[in-house]
């Protein structure tokens, strides 16, 4: 099953966040953090098998890192701008993502595969809806992000003023969709683009741009 997680943050800020200026970095580094911080594992609050370390290559409870787990590093990495290895492109996409969700104004899920994100696009279409402001459009309009694409992830993205037309648009469309499951789809992504013109207002009062929508599609 594929996830299109949407959230509700300014284009630009999350440029921003790769090269961040020296002021916000403590900001995403705790937002990182937090995130990635590892559960405890009970077996290594003591015992005979904590002690053995230093006669392993690798001391018994350390977890192998894959390459789409981020470490401390990739953090450091993305914060500076600085150059991304292929083989830790996945893991840099992690840690953007979650700064992104950890800043954003809000965020919600839909459970989409290549198939039902046609089907949802052409059920909308069918109500008037124009490809502008259709989920697959969002898809193919790129962030500019400085990183590598990766296998199973396209992230895109609409300005401000799109994400409340499209409001607008799906609530129109929605008598025209045939399905149960498509209404609910529908209507629950309606409710959450409504927010968008108030959290432009509190934008404004806190002096950061009004929010834009980003979508990260991992399918």
């Amino acid at each position: 099953m594929g996830e299109l997680r949407l959230y509700a943050i300014g284009i630009d800020e999350m440029r921003g966040m790769f090269g961040a200026p020296t002021q916000e970095r403590e900001r995403l580094r705790e937002l990182a953090r937090k995130a990635f911080a590892p559960a405890e594992d009970p077996a290594r609050r003591g015992g005979l098998i904590t002690k053995l370390g230093p006669i392993f290559k690798r001391p018994p409870a350390t977890v192998v890192i894959s390459p789409t787990q981020p470490v401390p590093q990739d953090v450091e990495v993305l914060l500076a701008g600085a150059y991304v290895p292929p083989d830790r492109t996945g893991a840099t996409w992690r840690v953007l993502e979650t700064l992104v969700q950890g800043s954003a104004w809000g965020s919600t899920l839909m459970n989409l595969t290549t198939e039902s994100l046609d089907d949802l696009d052409f059920a909308l279409a069918g109500g008037g809806v124009t490809s502008a402001v259709g989920l697959r459009h969002l898809l193919s309009s790129t962030t500019s992000i400085g990183l590598l694409p990766v296998r199973g992830l396209t992230v895109g993205w609409h300005p401000h003023d799109k994400a409340v037309a499209m409001a607008g648009a799906y609530r129109a469309a929605l008598p025209e969709v045939k399905t149960r499951e498509q209404q609910e789809t529908v209507a629950a992504l309606v409710s959450w683009l409504d927010d968008f013109p108030s959290w432009a207002r509190a934008a404004a009062q806190v002096r950061r741009p009004p929010p834009d929508l980003i979508g990260f599609w991992a399918n």
